[in-house]
């Protein structure tokens, strides 16, 4: 980082600095982020879709379902 531009954060009340480091944290929450997918789990992805297509008529679990047997939701 500049040290000019910290000298001059710094310089800011606390009020003011805690508002700059929420809105920069937010700002890089924003951005979507996904780590790459591997060789693996690729090959993972395409057998269990292969799976579904020859097997439509077998029950599915939905992400919300997950989530609430997990408490995420």
């Amino acid at each position: 980082m500049n040290s000019n531009l910290y000298d001059e954060i710094i310089k800011l009340d606390a009020p003011t600095r805690l508002q700059l480091a929420q809105d920069l944290l937010d700002s890089v929450a924003s951005e979507a982020f996904s780590p790459p997918v591997t060789d693996e789990q690729r090959a993972e992805l395409r057998a269990r879709l292969a799976h579904h297509r020859a097997h439509p008529e077998e029950d599915t679990v939905s992400l919300g379902y997950i989530k609430a047997k997990l408490g995420l939701s």
